[in-house]
């Protein structure tokens, strides 16, 4: 296969060990229209593989599952 070029604005993560903290963490996030307040973001690197077609091609985008390898995140969550 020749190389493509992707382009996303977002991905959802599932996440099983660490998502109660994780919860907790976003519950005292303000309620606001726009970008995630700086003190919210948690940067992150997944490492894994497009796997198949998750969704169906509305026109402007498609989802596309990934088998996610490896996550690594800054530990800022205070």
């Amino acid at each position: 296969m020749s190389e493509i070029r992707l382009v996303s604005d977002f991905a959802i993560l599932d996440i099983k060990k660490g998502r109660q903290v994780l919860a907790e963490f976003y519950k005292t996030m303000p309620r606001t229209f726009g970008a995630t307040p700086e003190a919210y973001r948690i940067p992150v690197i997944i490492t894994g593989y497009i796997a198949g077609v998750w969704g169906r091609d509305d026109g402007i985008s498609q989802e596309f599952y990934v088998t996610v390898e490896r996550v690594e995140t800054q530990d800022i969550i205070p």
